[in-house]
Formats: C-alpha cells, structure tokens, sequence
C-alpha cells in the first residue's frame, strides 16, 4: 500500500512540476535589446568584481546588446577564474540563468538579467549605474523582481581583455 502511495505522490510531483512554468512562469525582461556601436565600455574581454565572500563574479558585454552573468568563481586569481571559466561555456549556453539586455545612454548603464538566486521559475534582477571608463563602471541600484526590494550597495565591475568569449548567440533573447 505504501508503494502504491508513494508512486501516485511521485506521478503528481512530476506533474505539478512539469507545469510549473505554466503556473510560474519566468519574468520577463523589460528592457529592449539594442545593439552596442558605443565606446563607452569594451566588449573584448569581460568585466569582473570581488564579492565580499572573496569570490570573483563575471560578466560579457556584447556588441548585438546582450549581457552574460557568466557566474561566480570561489577564487580572486583571474587566472585561475579564466580557467574554469572556459570550461563551463558549454553549461553556460544552455542555461537561462544569467542571459540579459544592457543599455547605455550616455554615462549611464543599465542591465537586466534572468537571475536564479530563488527555487521558483527564473526572476530577474535589474542594476544600474554609471560608467568611470571604457574599463570601468559602477552599479549604484538593484532591483529584484521576485520581492520587489531594492538595494543601494555599490558593485564597482573592472574590465580583463580576454579571448575567447562564448557566443553571444541564445534561445532566450531575440
């Protein structure tokens, strides 16, 4: 009897979580993709910040306007991050997670990515700030979809010339 219990839980759990995204579905991004012909900020390499933790957090800039988180490494020795970066550039592509739209105007820079910091469908976080240099911007407010919170702690972001970069090319952005 318990086995019979447990198989019509697991067939309803599958179920439910199969349509999870009908119910949830994963936020949108509203911000519009357009490309990037400034020279504000340099799309050869990635632009990178230490997290309080000692962790070092990436992120691509490319020219067609699209922007990738391309995750959080547990070691400050850029060398070390570009190493294990590369290697999950296949993972990377085939994720949600991370993949948004940036947009400057001036000095001022703005991006938006799907972020999957919660267990529920894909939120997503919009940050924005101002540009120092072509090598250096800095974020002065996020936004988080998923609690309607803000938060007004500085991210300076550094830039690393770096190739290669993964494509840019995803399923999620148009």
């Amino acid at each position: 009897m318990k086995t019979i219990i447990l198989f019509i839980f697991t067939i309803n759990l599958g179920m439910f979580m199969s349509c999870c995204s009908k119910i949830f579905p994963d936020e949108k991004l509203t911000l519009q993709r357009m490309d990037y012909d400034g020279n504000e900020l340099r799309p050869d390499g990635y632009y990178y910040y230490f997290t309080k933790n000692n962790n070092t957090v990436v992120y691509f800039l490319y020219k067609n306007g699209i922007i990738l988180c391309a995750h959080s490494y547990s070691s400050q020795d850029l060398n070390i991050v570009e190493e294990e970066m590369v290697k999950i550039y296949p993972e990377i592509r085939k994720q949600k997670d991370g993949w948004g739209v940036f947009l400057i105007n001036n000095n001022k820079i703005e991006y938006e990515i799907w972020n999957a910091s919660t267990g529920s469908c894909l939120p997503t976080i919009k940050r924005i700030g101002f540009i120092e240099n072509d090598t250096t911007f800095r974020i002065t407010e996020t936004y988080y979809s998923d609690s309607k919170k803000t938060d007004n702690n500085e991210i300076v972001y550094h830039f690393k010339q770096f190739s290669p970069k993964p494509d840019s090319t995803n399923v999620y952005i148009k």
